[in-house]
């Protein structure tokens, strides 16, 4: 990836994880204001039972109900640290925080489902009692109005868990895409800087190389400069009539011998020839007898 696509890749990673992150939020701050609004309405109706029946059997009712309320308070407030936080980003721990508080929202999900069953289970019970008239018919108001709350609830945590579920498979799939291209990033950064070193070590080698040649044998350069100086000081010298003593004393070659032309001899030898013959025909005077002895 090259430094445009890594920012565009990065800008839409934001982009993304504020979208998921303000869905999230909404979402957990939805919920947890519907269970403790949920959770105070039961906490009224268990007191109200309490002093309508005089008895104690609702006192473990309060009890739980105060509890769940004080951890309700509590994601209250760690959801509100999510919520101000600002350039939030998918870390491991933000995304271990988000799973987190999302763990601790469906387990006050289930013990509010659990509270509101005791006292539905408790205030039923009453009815076992010798009420009067009026104490049964205000125990039977009060369990109508627990059915309604089991019903708001169940469609409540129903739709509101699909929204959840959603929201942290958006925010699972973005988390492994950023895990994905961070690896990718340190892969191709790890590459980059392995050719570097490569360029360099080549980039040694060759002035290393260039150095050794230079050392050993004479530069281009420096052969042209000795050459063309040789012959501008021997422009020099001839132009001032300087000669050499080994080019002085040289002898000079004596012109080559012409050769006596080949026809020119034959002419000559059958010239010659010619008077041999002619010698031999004249004849040679006789001697008379009378002048022989």
């Amino acid at each position: 990836m090259d430094k445009n696509e890594v920012l565009q890749s990065q800008q839409s990673q934001e982009n993304r994880t504020k979208e998921v992150m303000s869905e999230i939020k909404e979402e957990y701050t939805k919920t947890t204001g519907f269970l403790e609004e949920n959770t105070n309405q039961q906490l009224n109706i268990a007191k109200e039972m309490k002093d309508e029946m005089k008895n104690k059997d609702f006192d473990t009712n309060i009890e739980e109900l105060k509890a769940l309320k004080e951890e309700i308070t509590g994601l209250k407030a760690e959801i509100k640290r999510l919520n101000e936080m600002e350039n939030i980003g998918l870390s491991s721990l933000i995304v271990r925080d988000i799973k987190s508080v999302g763990n601790t929202l469906m387990n006050l999900q289930e013990k509010a489902v659990g509270s509101i069953k005791h006292l539905y289970d408790n205030m039923k019970h009453q009815l076992s009692y010798n009420l009067t008239k009026a104490q049964e018919k205000f125990v039977q108001i009060k369990i109508g109005i627990v059915k309604g709350l089991v019903n708001s609830m169940q469609d409540f945590i129903r739709e509101q868990q699909k929204k959840l579920d959603s929201c942290l498979e958006k925010l699972d799939n973005l988390s492994k895409e950023i895990q994905k291209d961070e690896e990718k990033l340190i892969q191709d950064g790890q590459n980059h800087e392995d050719n570097t070193r490569k360029e360099d070590i080549s980039i040694k080698h060759n002035e290393d190389k260039q150095q050794e040649e230079k050392e050993t044998t004479p530069t281009e350069n420096e052969e042209k400069k000795e050459i063309s100086s040789k012959e501008i000081l021997k422009a020099e010298m001839a132009d001032k009539g300087i000669v050499k003593k080994e080019e002085k004393e040289k002898p000079k070659e004596r012109p080559a011998e012409k050769k006596p032309s080949v026809l020119k001899k034959l002419k000559e030898n059958q010239q010659k020839i010619k008077k041999e013959e002619k010698a031999r025909d004249v004849k040679v005077p006789k001697k008379d007898k009378g002048m022989e002895l």
